[in-house]
C-alpha cells in the first residue's frame, strides 16, 4: 500500500500514478465531492471481483462507475431522453444515473438487470484519473461494508480490517473532506416515470379517505429534512402498537430521500441515510431506551411485480413493529395497505409535488 498526498504532487502526477495502478489491475482510494471512494478498472472482471473481496458481504449490490463526460458514458450505456436530461442538468455532481448497459463492463458493475450506474464526479482528481487511464473506474465509497462512509484516510484505515487493507494498492490523501452525503441514484431505464407508478390511483384514493394533517412548501434540502424530523416526531410520539409506515409518493428527485433523512435524524441514526434503489431495503439501527431498534428504508423503484414485492423482506419489519419509510409507496399501495392492516400498524401518507425546480409542496395525511 502506497500513500501519496495531494500537497506533494500535481494533479497530473497523481493521475499518472493512479492510472498505472488501474492498468495493472490494482485499486486506488481517491477523494471525491462526497467522500473517499475506491476505484478499480470497471472493465476488468478480476479487479471488480477483488473489490468485492475488499468490501466484504454486500449481497447483489453493484458498483457504480466514474467517467469523464457524457461522450465517454455513451460508449458503455444507452442514454435515453430522461438520462440525457440528467446529464445536461445535474452532471458533473453527486448523482448516479442508471442506464441500460452495452455489455462492455464487468459483472458487478453491470447489474443482473443489465444496467450500469454512471457518475461524472465534480472533483478534479477522479476526473483526471479516468482521463489518464482511458477506461471507466468504479465509483463506490471506500469503506468496507457496514462501516461508516470515510471522510479522512485516518478514519478509513482505523475502521478497515487488515484482511481488507491488503487489497489497497494506492491511497490519494486529500486530508479531511467535507461531510457530504453519497450520490443520489436515479434510474432512467424505463424512460418514463408513469410505468413505475401503477399504484398511483389506489394511493390517491387512499388520500381522499384520509385527513390532511399538514401541507408545507419547502425550498431547500434542509427544509425538507427538517420537515421529515417534525412529522416523524409527531407520529412516533403518539404511536403505540404495530409497525409505523411512512408511505411516500412523488416525482423523481422531489425530496423523498431527504424527508427520510429527517426521520433518521429524529431517531438519532448514526449512519448516513441514502437511497435504497439498488438494495431495495436499507436498515439503520437506533437506540430506543436500552433497546436497539431498526428503521427500514425501502424503495419499490426496481420491484417488477407483486411476487417480488411480497418477497422483498418488508413483512419481517412489519412483524417486528419497526418504523418503515417506503419511497414510491404508491406503486404497490393496495398490497402495502393490506400488510400493514394485517400486523395492526398505521400508515402515514406523504405526497410530494413540484411547484418549481426549487420548490416542493409536501402534504401529510393520516387515516380518519
Amino acid at each position: 500500500m502506497k500513500i501519496i498526498s495531494i500537497k506533494d504532487h500535481t494533479v497530473e502526477e497523481i493521475a499518472a500514478q493512479a492510472a498505472l495502478v488501474l492498468e495493472n489491475g490494482g485499486s486506488v482510494i481517491y477523494p471525491t465531492e462526497t467522500c473517499y471512494g475506491i476505484g478499480v478498472d470497471a472493465t476488468n472482471q478480476k479487479a471488480v471481483d477483488m473489490l468485492y473481496d475488499y468490501k466484504g458481504f454486500r449481497g447483489q449490490k453493484p458498483f457504480s462507475m466514474a467517467v469523464v463526460d457524457r461522450e465517454m458514458a455513451e460508449k458503455y450505456v444507452h442514454i435515453n431522453e430522461m438520462a440525457d436530461n440528467l446529464y445536461k442538468n445535474y452532471l458533473p455532481g453527486p448523482v448516479t444515473v442508471v442506464s441500460e448497459s452495452k455489455g462492455l463492463v464487468a459483472k458487478g458493475v453491470e447489474t443482473e438487470y443489465g444496467t450500469v450506474g454512471i457518475r461524472i464526479p465534480d472533483h478534479e482528481i477522479p476526473v483526471a484519473i479516468v482521463k489518464a487511464f482511458g477506461n471507466p473506474m468504479t465509483s463506490t465509497s471506500a469503506n468496507v461494508s457496514y462501516k461508516p462512509v470515510p471522510y479522512s484516510i485516518e478514519q478509513l484505515l482505523k475502521l478497515t480490517p487488515k484482511k481488507s487493507q491488503k487489497f489497497i494498492d494506492l491511497i490519494i490523501d486529500a486530508g479531511t473532506l467535507p461531510k457530504n452525503v453519497p450520490s443520489t441514484v436515479l434510474d432512467t431505464t424505463m424512460n418514463s416515470l408513469e410505468v413505475l407508478r401503477e399504484g398511483k390511483i389506489e394511493f390517491e384514493d387512499a388520500i381522499k379517505r384520509s385527513k390532511l394533517v399538514k401541507q408545507v412548501e419547502t425550498k431547500t434540502t434542509d427544509e425538507t429534512i427538517s420537515l421529515g424530523e417534525e412529522i416523524a416526531n409527531l407520529f412516533i410520539e403518539k404511536h403505540t402498537n404495530g409497525p409505523l409506515v411512512f408511505a411516500l409518493s412523488g416525482e423523481l428527485g422531489a425530496g423523498k430521500t431527504q424527508f427520510t433523512k429527517g426521520v433518521g435524524n429524529l431517531l438519532k441514526v448514526e449512519d448516513i441515510v441514502n437511497s435504497p434503489t439498488y438494495t431495495i431495503i436499507n436498515e439503520y439501527q437506533y437506540k430506543d431506551g436500552d433497546n436497539t431498534r431498526t428503521l427500514a428504508h425501502m424503495d419499490t423503484w426496481r420491484i417488477q411485480d407483486e411476487n417480488e414485492f411480497n418477497r422483498s423482506g418488508l413483512q419481517e419489519y412489519l412483524e417486528r413493529s419497526d418504523i418503515v419509510v417506503i419511497e414510491w409507496a404508491d406503486k404497490y399501495y393496495n398490497q402495502l395497505e393490506s400488510l400493514v392492516k394485517e400486523f395492526g400498524g398505521r400508515i402515514v401518507k406523504v405526497n410530494f409535488r413540484y411547484l418549481s425546480p426549487q420548490e416542493r409542496e409536501i402534504s401529510i395525511y393520516e387515516t380518519n
